[in-house]
């Protein structure tokens, strides 16, 4: 055991001398990742597949024994980058994989960093992380080669299938293997805010900008996408009467929902007897589930009923109230300060502002932010200002993006809330002007279930990676504002 250990760490060196920094990704799939599958992990060309599609894109590398049982889903997929990439920011990308296919494990690798995912019944965890360095030590070596070899896949793959071993028993293999207990790591992702009577903590987000046009509703679905993607619950509540997330959902105002008797947004605000339960629709694609209270044009002419109505103010946070089970529930309100737009900020914990890198919608973030002030006075309690999220600007524009940030940080600066740097989400969270993402919209589908066409691979990877450190990015910001 020793010499084959001290014989998979010379190949390694080998491979690992053959890299540079600036390796392309081709480059580590050729002087790395197939020596490391034939030479260390035991597996011939004919146990994995290149550039096999999974899904809407294709992976790397898909690996599977042939002498092992071939109705079962792989034992490997494989995600290479470039050695100048930081896997991290491609660690969704390897777990969408995971979940499509079935396959059991994931590793990502630039050819200086490796991670190993493990993928239980679609709950994908990290379970082994590790650099050149770490993975030359003989424990790490030997943990690595345990789990991802070819005699491991076949005993595991066979055992599965002839029903001779449990997942739960696997996990239990598992965490002999790498030192740690795996199902704590599959546990349920942490709740937010404020729990509620099921015992569940959400948190509630206004989705405002007093400027149109600045990618606000598309941002939204996307967004509540992401948080789904990461295993929360989220719900969508359209209260502009234009109706854009409603539509964006892929739902026709007039033939899916008035026409088939489903109630909407005018119905939850204005009928006291009806409750939120009694609007919700539920949305369901390949791999994103989403609710969404609908809305209707008809709100455009009730903003007499809603002024006329007591309490009006609060009849949405009422309706909200603790009696659901979302984590997170996105209200995406109309650019305007009508009453609609009192509502929305009323039922609200927290105002995330979209904006585009342009002067107009720029300075529209002045008059968002006296908004939010003035229903904090009228509230009398804490309405948060989680920060701007930027959308639709243009990678091209390095030297206007920077003024257009300086710009920004101004406003913030003077806002009084936060450190501006905090308030204006960092860079990795912005969502670039990309072609798949109006496409998607049209589609009615948000950009994780939209199918690319020939060349839209790249862009549809890029602005997944965007949306979902933007989720992750609130998802933190909302674990901090109240404990």
């Amino acid at each position: 055991m020793s010499s084959s250990r001290s014989k998979d760490r010379e190949i390694l060196e080998r491979c690992f001398r053959s890299l540079r920094r600036k390796s392309r990704e081709w480059e580590v799939e050729e002087n790395l990742v197939i020596p490391l599958l034939r030479e260390i992990l035991g597996y011939n060309e004919r146990d994995w597949q290149k550039q096999f599609r999974v899904g809407q894109t294709r992976t790397d590398f898909y690996v599977h024994p042939r002498s092992a049982f071939s109705v079962h889903p792989p034992y490997l997929i494989i995600e290479v980058k470039a050695t100048s990439e930081k896997i991290s920011s491609f660690s969704w990308q390897l777990q969408q994989y995971l979940k499509t296919s079935g396959a059991l494990f994931g590793l990502l690798t630039n050819g200086y960093d490796f991670q190993i995912f493990f993928n239980y019944s679609g709950n994908v965890v990290p379970i082994l992380e590790c650099s050149q360095t770490q993975l030359l030590q003989r424990d790490c070596l030997h943990q690595f080669k345990t789990l991802l070899w070819k005699r491991s896949a076949i005993k595991v793959i066979n055992a599965l299938s002839q029903g001779k071993l449990t997942v739960g028993q696997l996990v239990g293999a598992i965490s002999r293997i790498i030192g740690r207990d795996v199902s704590l790591l599959l546990q349920e992702p942490a709740s937010l805010v404020k729990e509620n009577e099921n015992g569940r903590k959400s948190m509630i987000i206004t989705v405002f900008n007093h400027k149109g046009g600045v990618g606000k509703t598309t941002l939204t679905i996307n967004l509540g996408a992401a948080l789904s993607q990461l295993g929360y619950r989220v719900l969508l509540i359209d209260i502009d009467a234009q109706a854009n997330l409603t539509m964006g959902l892929g739902l026709d105002p007039l033939e899916d929902v008035e026409e088939k008797g489903y109630k909407d947004i005018v119905d939850l605000l204005l009928n006291p007897k009806v409750t939120l339960s009694q609007v919700i629709i539920h949305k369901k694609w390949h791999n994103t589930s989403l609710d969404l209270v609908p809305s209707h044009i008809r709100l455009s002419d009730k903003e007499p009923d809603l002024i006329r109505t007591f309490d009006i103010d609060r009849v949405l946070q009422k309706k909200i109230g603790n009696n659901h089970d979302y984590d997170f529930i996105f209200i995406d309100a109309p650019p305007s300060f009508g009453k609609v737009n009192s509502i929305a900020l009323m039922a609200a914990d927290g105002v995330l502002i979209p904006t585009q890198l342009s002067p107009y919608p720029i300075r529209a973030i002045e008059y968002v932010i006296n908004r939010i002030k003035e229903v904090q006075s009228y509230r009398g309690d804490d309405l948060v200002f989680l920060g701007v999220a930027v959308s639709m600007y243009d990678q091209r524009s390095t030297v206007f993006n920077t003024n257009m940030k300086n710009r920004v940080l101004d406003v913030l600066k003077k806002s009084e809330f936060r450190e501006p740097n905090n308030l204006l989400f960092p860079e990795d969270t912005w969502i670039p002007r990309l072609n798949v993402v109006s496409l998607s919209a049209e589609k009615g589908c948000p950009i994780f279930e939209y199918k690319p066409t020939a060349g839209e691979e790249s862009s549809l990877e890029s602005a997944m990676g965007g949306y979902l450190a933007l989720a992750k990015h609130v998802r933190k910001i909302s674990q901090g504002i109240r404990g």
